[in-house]
């Protein structure tokens, strides 16, 4: 049962001149995308800077008002909702059931608050527990992400970068949501803390039936959390399958360079680091044809003119490119002699 299901989703910033503040065009920061997340599955999606990425996972809580395109999510108390176009009384709703993981726990959690203020924050503005009850339940959730119950009256600058993160966590998981949107959750942690919390994430999700769209520009860190990773170019997905399937058997050129700077043992013969040339282009003005053509070892004439969709190649392995059948493209656990 599909959880989450993304379609055709735009956001384009307009741009604006002179006094008048005239559109003169737009910032096409995710356009015409279209996705789908299982119960109980992590869908990683992955891309460079400026992708997309983090537009997309703001737009899945409505933090940002989607240009077109539909949400839908299969909420448990509310049944079939479109996030996309849902009244305020009913995104609040919602809200209770898709939760986010920010990048920055030290942004993300108010310095003059306790704990026990911080994690109890959603039971009480929903009116779900208030007083010792609510005590109670921030004991558990700090338990659940392995703190003590005698932080409840410390503040935020007393922990380490790693112990924030996980208040982070048992705030997100205050109002027992289906969904957790984590955006880039462990960019910001020293590597020892990463794994341990990534591993704390995956025994949470076993736990608690915990459905993830995990967002991140760290490809062994993709692998390692996801079943299915979806990668963006210029606001759009260029690939989507599983995760096996996708580092090792790429369907695109832009997946393929993305893969080659993935760090692996080497037993034998040489892995080549793919460089990709040229400059990311801008959302305001992207190429003609496939936006990637300009950076392509692999182009041919039709990708300077013609857009290609977005087709399944078998097996759920879906990619944008006209030669995606053709080209022998070389995955992680691939090595040239």
């Amino acid at each position: 049962m599909n959880l989450l299901e993304v379609q055709n989703l735009k956001k384009h910033f307009p741009i604006t001149k002179g006094l008048l503040k005239r559109t003169v065009g737009h910032v096409k920061a995710v356009d015409d995308i279209s996705f789908s997340i299982t119960q109980g599955e992590t869908l990683g999606l992955v891309g460079e800077s400026g992708c997309g990425k983090t537009t997309t996972g703001h737009l899945l809580l409505r933090g940002l008002e989607p240009t077109s395109g539909k949400i839908l999510f299969h909420d448990k108390k509310l049944g079939s909702v479109d996030i996309a176009s849902a009244t305020k009384e009913t995104l609040r709703g919602v809200r209770q059931n898709v939760q986010m993981i920010f990048q920055d726990p030290n942004a993300s959690l108010n310095p003059r608050m306790t704990v026990l203020d911080l994690v109890g924050e959603p039971l009480k503005v929903n009116g779900i527990a208030k007083g010792a009850v609510l005590e109670e339940r921030v004991v558990k959730l700090l338990e659940q992400v392995g703190l003590s119950s005698s932080y409840l009256r410390r503040f935020p600058h007393a922990f380490s970068g790693g112990q924030r993160q996980r208040l982070v966590i048992a705030r997100a998981l205050a109002l027992k949501p289906q969904l957790i949107v984590a955006d880039e959750p462990t960019s910001a942690l020293d590597v020892s803390i990463q794994a341990q919390t990534l591993n704390l994430l995956k025994q949470l999700q076993g736990e608690l039936g915990l459905t993830f769209l995990f967002i991140a520009h760290n490809l062994s860190v993709v692998e390692h959390m996801s079943d299915r990773v979806a990668v963006m170019y210029v606001g759009r997905i260029v690939e989507i399958a599983s995760t096996t399937e996708l580092y090792h058997r790429p369907k695109h050129p832009y997946t393929e360079a993305l893969l080659s700077s993935v760090p692996r043992p080497q037993t034998s013969g040489k892995r080549e680091r793919i460089i990709l040339q040229g400059e990311v282009p801008s959302p305001a003005s992207p190429p003609s044809g496939c936006h990637f053509h300009p950076r392509c070892k692999y182009v041919q004439a039709i990708c300077k003119t013609e857009e290609p969709p977005l087709l399944e190649l078998g097996s759920g392995h879906f990619s944008r490119c006209h030669f995606a059948e053709e080209l022998e493209l070389r995955g992680v656990g691939n090595v040239s002699a």
